[in-house]
C-alpha cells in the first residue's frame, strides 16, 4: 500500500525523447500493487532507468493560481454608443486604406504542371502489419504497401485543383504492377481528371502492358528513344503439385461436387486436362479483349489493329511511333525539359507533397507498446462503409490480416448494421473464398445488414467460390471485365503423407474398432467407402451453393449448374451468364448505394481498418496462449502448430507459398489448404467453397 502522502513515476512522452518526472501529491490516493506481476515491474523498470539515465528528473510543482486583475472603471462621462460604433468604423476603413497602399502589387499564380510518378503494386486495402521487433535491431524498414484507392482519391484531388492545367503520369518505373480489374477502374479516374479539363500526358521508357494501358487514357504519350514496348496478349499460369507430391510422397485423396474438376486438377493431375484448357482460353480471351479495347479506344486504334501488335509482341520506339501507340519520342532523361519547353513561361513544375518520414526514438516505440490498442474510430459523419474482405475465407475468432476470419468479420458488419451514421454499405470482395461455414456465417450477416439499409457488392481481382457464396443475398453485384468470378462449386480434399513416413523408415499401425473409424490417419488415404461418406457432406452443401445463388441471381438450378460445378469465368463473360449485375468499380457501388440511400453529402469510410503498433508481448516474452506467433486464425492454429513443428512439412509450406508470391500468384488457396491439414487425425474434414488452383493473369 501506498501513504496519502507519497510521491510516484510518469513518464512524459515528447518528440524525440521520453522524460521522467518525479511528482509530488498531497491527496494520492492508496492503490494496491498485488496485481503486478513480475514482468510488468521488469517492463517498467526497464523503462524507468533508461529514462532517469538518458534525461535528469523534472520536478513538477504546484503553481498557485493568479487573482484575476480588475477591470478599470469605466469613465464618468460617457460618449453615445452610435457615436463609438462609427467612429470604430472610421478608424478600421483608414487602417484598411493604408494597408492596401503599402501592399506591393502580388505577381499573378503560375499554371502548374504536377508530376505523379508510379511505381510497385497497388492493393485495394494495404494492410498494416505489427512492427517486427527485429527491424529494431537489424534497421529493417516501416514501409507500408501502395494503396490502389489512396491513389484514386488523390487523382480525383487534382481534378479540384485550379492551378494544376497539366498532369504528367511518369509510368518509366517497370516495378509498376496493376491487376485488369485495377486498370480497369483507374482508366475511368483518369477520363474524371481529363473531363475536369486536365491535359494528361505520360512518359514512358521500357513499357509493358500495364504502363501502356494507363498511358493510352492520356491526351498525350511522350517515350525515350531508347525505351521500347513489350505488349503480349493477356496469359495466365496455374501450377500443379502432382508430380512434387510423389516426390514427397505425399497423396491427395479428393471427392468433389459437379461435373467441372478445375478446383482439384493440380493436386491430382501432373498438367492441365484438355476440357479444362479450353475453358480457361476462353475466359483469358475475354480478359483481354477488354485489355485490348481499353487500348484501342484511347489510341484511336482498331481493336484488330492492336491484337496484331499484340501477336509482334516487342515494337522499338520507331515502330511505336509509326503505329501510333506513342505521339513523340524524346531524349532519355529530358521528360521535366520536354514538357516545360512545350508549354512555353507561365508554368512551374511541381510533385505531390510527400508526409516528412517520421523517425522514432526507441522510447517513442516502446511507449506505443505500452499503450492499449486502440479501438475503432467512432464514425461522427453520415457514411458510406466499404467494408474490404480479402484473403481466404476461414472459421476462427482471431482477426487475421492475411485471411477473412468468420468471427471478427460477422461482428465487424453487426457494428456497421447497428451504427445509425452508416447510411449504406458496399462489400469490395477480393477472395478465392474458403470455409463453407465461415462463408455462410458472413453471408448471413451480410443479409441482415441489407434488410435495414442499402448493401452492394463490387468484386475485385478475383470473387469466386466462397467469395461468390457471400453475394447470394439478391443485392446488385458491380464486377470489372478483368475478374475472375464464379467457381460455383464445392469439395473435401485429405493428404496423407504414408509413402513419405515408409520412406523415413516409419510405420504407422491404426488399431480401429470400425475401418472408417481412422479414415483421417496420417498414413492413410480414403477408401471407396469413406469417399462415398464424405460425397454425402460434399452433395448436401453443393445443393446449398445451387439454391442461395438460384435465389439470388433468379437462374433457375438446372440453368445454373452449366454454369457452376466449378467453373470460373471473366466478369465479361460472368455478366453475360447473369451472374453479376453490371460492368463497373468501386465508385460505381459506392453512387448506387447513395442514390439508394437518398444521401448527397456523405463520407466514405473503410473497414476493417488497418491495425498496426508493436506488440509487447513478441519483445518480453508473452505466454505462448497470449501471442499467436504465426498469425492464424484459431480455427488452423492447431493443424499450423503440428505442420510448423514437423520439419520437412513446415518447411514446404514456406517454401511453396513463397515460390508462389515470387512467381506473382496470391497464394491464399494453396496457404489455406496446407494450413488446415490435420496431421493429427484428430480434426472434422473441411468442405472447401474454394478456387483451388492459383491462377496468375499476366495482362
Amino acid at each position: 500500500m501506498v501513504s496519502d502522502r507519497s510521491s510516484t513515476f510518469i513518464f512524459v512522452y515528447t518528440n524525440m525523447s521520453m522524460r521522467l518526472l518525479w511528482l509530488k501529491s498531497y491527496r494520492f490516493r492508496a492503490f494496491s500493487l498485488g496485481n503486478w506481476s513480475l514482468r510488468n515491474w521488469a517492463s517498467f523498470g526497464m523503462l524507468a532507468i533508461a529514462g532517469g539515465i538518458l534525461s535528469p528528473p523534472i520536478l513538477a510543482q504546484e503553481k498557485a493560481p493568479e487573482a484575476p486583475t480588475q477591470e478599470p472603471q469605466a469613465a464618468a462621462t460617457a460618449v453615445p454608443a452610435e457615436q463609438q460604433q462609427a467612429d470604430k468604423k472610421a478608424d478600421k476603413a483608414d487602417k484598411a486604406e493604408k494597408q492596401e497602399e503599402k501592399k506591393p502589387d502580388k505577381a499573378p499564380a503560375k499554371k502548374q504542371v504536377r508530376v505523379v510518378p508510379l511505381s510497385g503494386e497497388y492493393v485495394d486495402l494495404p494492410g498494416a502489419g505489427g512492427l517486427n521487433p527485429m527491424d529494431l535491431v537489424l534497421g529493417g524498414g516501416l514501409g507500408k504497401p501502395k494503396g490502389f484507392y489512396k491513389l484514386c482519391d488523390y487523382l480525383d484531388e487534382l481534378s479540384h485543383e485550379e492551378l494544376v492545367t497539366h498532369v504528367v503520369l511518369d509510368l518509366s518505373s517497370s516495378s509498376l504492377s496493376m491487376n485488369p480489374a485495377q486498370l480497369d477502374e483507374f482508366s475511368r479516374h483518369l477520363e474524371h481528371l481529363r473531363g475536369h479539363g486536365k491535359k494528361l500526358i505520360a512518359w514512358l521508357e521500357s513499357a509493358g502492358n500495364v504502363q501502356l494501358s494507363i498511358a493510352s487514357g492520356c491526351d498525350e504519350i511522350l517515350m525515350a528513344d531508347l525505351g521500347g514496348i513489350d505488349m503480349p496478349s493477356s496469359s495466365m499460369e496455374t501450377m500443379f503439385y502432382r508430380d512434387a507430391m510423389n516426390l514427397l510422397g505425399i497423396q491427395a485423396s479428393v471427392t468433389r461436387a459437379g461435373d467441372f474438376k478445375g478446383a482439384v486438377e493440380p493436386y491430382v493431375n501432373s498438367v492441365m486436362s484438355k476440357h479444362l484448357k479450353e475453358h480457361y482460353l476462353a475466359m483469358l480471351d475475354s480478359i483481354n479483349n477488354a485489355q485490348v479495347s481499353r487500348i484501342a479506344k484511347g489510341r484511336g486504334l482498331s481493336v484488330g489493329a492492336v491484337r496484331e501488335l499484340q501477336k509482334q509482341r516487342i515494337l522499338l520506339p520507331a515502330e511505336a511511333l509509326a503505329n501510333r501507340l506513342v505521339d513523340r519520342l524524346v531524349p532519355y532523361g529530358s521528360l521535366q525539359k520536354t514538357v516545360m519547353d512545350s508549354l512555353g513561361e507561365g508554368y512551374e513544375w511541381t510533385t505531390p507533397k510527400a508526409k516528412p518520414k517520421k523517425e522514432l526514438s526507441i522510447f517513442e516505440l516502446m511507449g506505443q507498446a505500452m499503450a492499449p490498442p486502440k479501438g475503432a474510430m467512432k464514425i461522427k459523419d453520415d457514411s458510406i462503409a466499404v467494408v474490404h474482405l480479402s484473403g481466404a475465407i476461414e472459421d476462427g475468432k482471431q482477426a487475421n490480416a492475411s485471411a477473412i476470419v468468420s468471427g471478427p468479420t460477422v461482428k465487424l458488419i453487426e457494428e456497421l448494421t447497428a451504427d445509425e451514421k452508416v447510411k449504406g454499405v458496399v462489400v469490395r470482395i477480393n477472395s478465392p473464398g474458403g470455409s463453407a461455414t465461415a462463408s455462410e456465417a458472413i453471408r448471413q450477416a451480410l443479409e441482415a445488414c441489407a434488410k435495414k439499409k442499402p448493401l452492394v457488392f463490387s468484386m475485385g481481382e478475383v470473387a469466386a467460390s466462397g467469395g461468390y457464396w457471400v453475394t447470394c443475398i439478391g443485392e446488385p453485384i458491380f464486377a470489372e471485365q478483368g475478374t475472375i468470378t464464379g467457381s460455383i462449386g464445392v469439395f473435401s480434399m485429405k493428404l496423407s503423407a504414408g509413402a513419405l513416413a515408409r520412406r523415413l523408415g516409419v510405420h504407422v499401425e491404426s488399431v480401429t474398432l470400425d475401418p472408417v473409424a481412422g479414415m483421417n490417419s496420417l498414413d492413410h488415404a480414403w477408401s471407396e467407402e469413406e469417399i462415398d461418406l464424405m460425397q454425402k457432406s460434399v452433395g448436401t452443401i453443393y445443393d446449398k451453393f445451387l439454391q442461395i445463388a438460384s435465389a439470388s441471381r433468379s437462374i433457375p438450378v438446372d440453368t445454373l449448374k452449366s454454369l457452376a460445378g466449378g467453373r470460373v469465368w471473366s466478369g465479361e463473360q460472368a455478366k453475360s451468364h447473369r451472374l453479376v449485375d453490371q460492368i463497373g468499380g468501386l465508385d460505381d457501388a459506392i453512387g448506387m448505394v447513395a442514390k439508394n440511400a437518398k444521401i448527397d453529402k456523405f463520407k466514405v469510410i473503410h473497414r476493417p481498418e488497418a491495425s498496426g503498433g508493436l506488440d509487447l508481448g513478441s519483445l518480453l516474452g508473452g505466454r505462448e496462449e497470449d501471442t499467436d506467433i504465426f498469425g492464424l486464425s484459431e480455427a488452423a492454429s492447431t493443424a499450423s502448430n503440428a505442420v510448423a513443428n514437423s520439419g520437412l512439412l513446415g518447411s514446404l509450406e514456406s517454401k511453396l507459398t513463397a515460390i508462389l508470391q515470387v512467381q506473382g500468384f496470391r497464394g491464399d488457396s494453396i496457404r489455406l489448404l496446407l494450413r488446415s491439414i490435420d496431421w493429427s487425425g484428430k480434426q472434422a474434414t473441411k468442405v472447401w467453397v474454394l478456387m483451388g488452383q492459383e491462377l496468375k493473369i499476366v495482362p
